[in-house]
């Protein structure tokens, strides 16, 4: 027998994975799912030291072949060699930099060893490629006050979880660099720039760390400690560089200067090696510790060379500062000037457009778990935070190249499928559960196309789909008797669909398949329609198997009359993200489902109210007469003059006026014309607002005055033609109206659509007061975001969906509870091209009228779960209120929070002023700022948060706080160096700088939990 190492299954994946000449779409791998069952899965769904060891990975195929076996010791790969071998291109040599070795952990040698070096081989294209870099503090000072022994292993956990593609670290010390080199997850994903010498790192210096293959790295040193690594990458569709450097800070007095020169040998480096390409010019990439802030010389000078800075270009209105001496305790031990500052950047020059920044993040803002570290404050991994950056790459092809593409590639965590009703789920989840090793992963379904085109086409498959499955009429499906699949090492157990009329499956596959054919394919040799339900494993009992369940089974039958488009994300189960109708037959009169419905919403008053909306017209005309005789025009929007105003609504509206008429000319004015006591200005809210009263009914008015020489005009002109020279707040103001506007031309095709959308938009707006999340101040969604999304499903909607006022709710939540959020949720095509910006994002709901502007920006970590699960349990009540069609079952759709459903522990906000108006000044202060303070408490990322709706206008504001792990509870104490306590001072510190707070105010917030409570100057006991 030849004595000649046989190759691991480590070192396959890695060659497929790595080799530009496979393409790992092609392949698979079989693996001992248990106890000697083999199973297979996409090469694209293993995941490297993950719940699938090496060792119990058996065989890879590409298609039907076995190309690597390791039972039968077959490796066609070892010997493929391209069928022309080219030269490796010469490295590209700048002036003043040398190279260095790069370094890869060797599993057969248990070492790291220097890697060969090897440019000829290009990562296979990727959508986007994640940079992280962070300065990680080294203790050569100050050590006792670091406690780097906790901090080190915390910083690798936070790398970890960056998922990041490239890693960029300063202040890396050897003892730093040694742990990183034995950590699992490094040694198998990554190359590094250093390896057991720390020859770049005595004392301290940067690391580089790429899942990409580095094909030359080079350093430039400038002394002991200040050197810049960079690493050339090849990725298909070109060259890659990225470099870390850590330039000079102004602590040393020559400072400035030894930067100067360091920015300076950066740029030198950028313009040689776009001169020397002999192609086109590579992507850079720098991520470092700049050591300068905002508006420094070398940012400037960064900027003139092409460098796109990421944070400022994707989140210009937030500092996003990495060294925060207030919030990060190791900051404000280690800072001399005490400046909060954006120290550290990824930047990023690209000639070819090739790459751009799409989404950049902190991490490392919250404090670690457990005791807090030497200074007696909460111990941060480093006095810096990271920053973690997502770079979007387009592959630059010939015409040619993509006119050849002859269909969508599909991936395996997309699928079409047919899901039995939830009222028939028990007994299959009960085998499932018992034998089905892709229980949690998949629900039961039974497969139509799968693989399936990725989630971006969703949209487009949808709509042909629609179109093929006109005239094919819901049927009945029986699930009677068991069946299996023999693989190579096991069998797969199922339910064979019976269907009613006969061949009804087989029939509605053709047409899918013609609607698609890139999506036909079949394991089994063509369709044959079945559930999963189980493995077993090969052998003569498999027979014997069935036949018991066969003779405990009762058959279960329902209806289909829709298919589901389904996705997973990483490792999360499968989720339903659109749901396809077939054709509907006759149904129940619309009337019959909707009067529950309507009993319900007017028992709580949340049913239209001509009496209400014909008071708020008289209210509205009484106004505009005010406003005219000032010499303004009044324009009301919002819920008014969208007609699904309800009971007790406010109006919300805007006055423009002349450019000789000021905003505080015209609130005093109209306070003039209006009763004592009816009426005050809020001159400080972001939105300058004269709140008033009228005929009982409430107003927010704001105002703008026409820039100089601009005569009266339509709103939307003047926004289109004059929007620039409107101040920002009167531009707000009128933006207001035009997105109404927008909305009413989205929803108003007809009359049925209109009144459909109305009830909807009641419907909604009672069930999110109801649940405490219809707020923008406190984090949740406002009226617009939801007026949004009740308007996106009204115009999306089938003709099933719009048949009734019930079945339109449940398209509602049943859209949005399964929304692969942070798609944005747009109206226009206009504003269909808004990208996400990272926390500010979360769940956009874009504005329609221009510029775009996400309407949820307020919306937070916590908040955004809350919102999630009300969508959720509102669906699942939607479904049981149709199903039993009566008002009660309506009516727990709409019943606010119980007190069991409140968190353990609270956070009571509550004011106390001389006067009403005051104490109304003030409550008004609270709910502007109040999203402040849940962003400081979620600066603990144990700590999830709860706004809850103040019972009054003026009452006590409470946000509820919880922790998901009981290791976690520690989150949740009150004491003076607590994360909590922390953030109520500052949030207590920004009220007592409030300039214009009314004089004798008081702000108190009290700790709550159960019967126990303390103030905020208060400690727990």
């Amino acid at each position: 027998m030849s004595q000649e190492r046989f190759t691991t299954s480590r070192e396959v994946y890695h060659r497929i994975r790595w080799d530009s000449r496979h393409d790992a779409r092609e392949f698979v791998v079989g693996y001992d799912a248990h106890r000697g069952a083999l199973e297979e899965m996409p090469f694209e769904a293993f995941i490297p030291d993950g719940e699938i060891p090496w060792h119990r990975v058996w065989y890879f195929k590409r298609g039907t072949l076995v190309v690597w076996d390791r039972k039968a010791r077959i490796d066609l790969l070892r010997n493929a060699r391209p069928s022309e071998e080219t030269s490796p291109p010469q490295p590209v040599t700048v002036p003043g930099f040398t190279p260095l070795p790069a370094w890869r952990y060797d599993a057969r040698s248990g070492s790291w060893t220097q890697a060969s070096r090897d440019p000829g081989h290009a990562r296979p294209t990727a959508a986007a490629l994640t940079v992280a870099t962070f300065n990680v503090l080294f203790d050569l000072y100050d050590a006792q006050l670091l406690a780097t022994e906790r901090r080190t292993p915390a910083a690798l956990a936070l790398l970890r979880e960056t998922h990041a593609d490239v890693i960029a670290l300063q202040e890396v010390t050897p003892s730093f660099l040694k742990a990183l080199l034995s950590d699992p997850w490094v040694r198998e994903h990554f190359w590094m720039s250093d390896g057991p010498g720390a020859q770049t790192v005595t004392p301290y210096g940067q690391v580089l760390l790429s899942r990409v293959p580095i094909a030359s790295l080079w350093q430039r040193v400038f002394s002991r400690d200040k050197r810049i690594i960079a690493a050339e990458l090849h990725l298909s569709g070109g060259t890659l560089w990225v470099a870390t450097p850590h330039l000079t800070s102004d602590r040393d007095a020559s400072g400035a200067s030894a930067r100067a020169v360091q920015v300076e040998t950066l740029l030198e480096w950028a313009r040689v090696l776009g001169s020397t390409s002999e192609t086109e010019a590579p992507d850079l990439v720098l991520a470092g510790d700049f050591n300068f802030g905002d508006g420094a010389p070398e940012a400037e000078s960064f900027a003139r060379a092409g460098f796109v800075d990421a944070w400022p270009s994707l989140r210009p209105s937030e500092a996003g500062e990495t060294f925060n001496p207030r919030l990060n305790s190791l900051a404000a031990v280690t800072t001399v000037s005490g400046m909060l500052r954006r120290l550290d950047r990824v930047l990023v020059a690209s000639a070819s457009g090739r790459l751009a920044p799409e989404a950049v993040e902190l991490f490392g803002e919250a404090p670690l778990a457990g005791p807090p570290g030497p200074s007696g404050q909460a111990l941060f991994v480093s006095d810096h935070f990271g920053l973690r950056c997502v770079l979007r790459r387009e592959a630059i092809e010939s015409r040619e190249a993509h006119s050849s593409r002859s269909s969508t590639a599909l991936v395996h965590h997309t699928a079409l499928v047919l899901i039995p009703p939830d009222d028939v789920w028990g007994p299959i989840q009960a085998l499932r559960k018992k034998h089905d090793a892709k229980f949690q992963r998949w629900m039961p379904h039974i497969t139509l196309l799968y693989p399936f085109v990725p989630e971006e086409d969703f949209e487009t498959a949808e709509a042909i789909l629609l179109d093929a499955l006109q005239g094919v009429e819901p049927f009945d499906v029986t699930l009677s008797t068991f069946g299996h699949f023999e693989h190579r090492a096991n069998a797969t157990a199922w339910l064979r669909p019976d269907d009613q009329p006969s061949a009804a499956l087989a029939a509605l596959h053709a047409k899918l398949v013609a609607a698609l054919p890139e999506c036909a394919s079949s394991a089994h040799g063509g369709f044959t329609p079945h559930l999963s339900v189980g493995q077993l494993p090969l052998s003569a009992d498999i027979v014997r198997t069935l036949g018991e369940w066969q003779r405990a089974w009762r058959p279960l039958k329902f209806r289909v009359g829709e298919l589901c488009l389904i996705r997973r994300k990483g490792d999360t189960p499968f989720e339903v993200i659109r749901r396809i109708p077939l054709a509907q037959g006759p149904r129940a009169i619309p009337e019959h489902e909707d009067a529950p419905l309507r009993d319900a919403l007017a028992s709580i008053g949340a049913a239209e109210s001509h009496e209400g909306h014909t008071a708020r017209t008289a209210a509205v005309e009484q106004l505009r007469q005010h406003c005219e005789r000032i010499g303004a025009t009044l324009h009301p929007y919002g819920s008014y003059l969208l007609g699904t105003d309800g009971a007790g609504s406010d109006v919300d509206a805007v006055a423009i006026g002349p450019s000789s008429l000021s905003r505080d000319a015209f609130a005093q004015s109209l306070l003039q014309e209006l009763a004592p006591g009816t009426a005050r200005y809020v001159a400080d809210a972001a939105i300058p607002l004269v709140k008033l009263s009228l005929l009982g009914v409430s107003f927010d008015l704001a105002y703008a005055s026409r820039p100089e020489g601009v005569p009266p005009e339509d709103p939307l002109t003047l926004i289109e033609q004059h929007g620039e020279w409107l101040d920002p707040a009167g531009l707000r103001a009128v933006l207001g109206l035009a997105d109404t506007l927008g909305l009413m031309d989205a929803v108003a095709r007809d009359a049925a659509r209109t009144a459909r959308f109305q009830t909807l938009m009641r419907a909604v707006k009672a069930w999110a007061r109801a649940r405490g999340i219809y707020s923008h101040a406190l984090g949740y969604l406002g009226g617009l975001s939801w007026t949004l999304l009740a308007a996106w499903a009204c115009t999306r909607a089938t003709p099933d969906a719009m048949r009734s006022d019930a079945a339109l709710l449940a398209h509602f939540f049943g859209t949005f509870a399964s929304w692969p959020w942070p798609q944005p949720v747009t109206l226009t095509p206009e504003t269909a091209r808004y990208r996400p910006e990272g926390k500010r994002d979360l769940l956009p709901v874009i504005a329609p009228a221009l510029p775009a502007r996400n309407t949820a920006r307020n919306v937070s970590r916590s908040t955004y779960r809350v919102i999630r699960e009300e969508l959720l349990r509102a669906r699942e009540l939607v479904a049981k209120a149709r199903a039993s069609r009566t008002p009660s079952a309506w009516a727990a759709l709409f019943l606010p929070l119980s007190a069991n459903e409140a968190p353990p522990v609270a956070l009571r906000l509550s004011v106390d002023a001389p006067t009403a108006e005051d104490r109304e000044v003030v409550a008004g202060w609270i709910l502007g700022h109040v999203t402040a303070l849940v962003y400081r408490l979620e600066g603990d990322r144990r700590l999830s948060v709860r706004p809850l709706q103040p019972a009054q206008a003026t009452g006590a504001l409470l946000i509820g706080l919880e922790v998901r792990e009981a290791r976690d509870a520690a989150a949740l104490s009150w004491h003076p160096s607590s994360p909590l306590f922390a953030a109520v001072e500052a949030f207590r510190a920004s009220f007592q700088v409030w300039t214009h707070r009314p004089s004798g105010a008081v702000l108190q917030v009290e700790w709550v939990r159960g019967n126990d409570s303390a103030r905020s100057d208060t400690p727990a006991p």
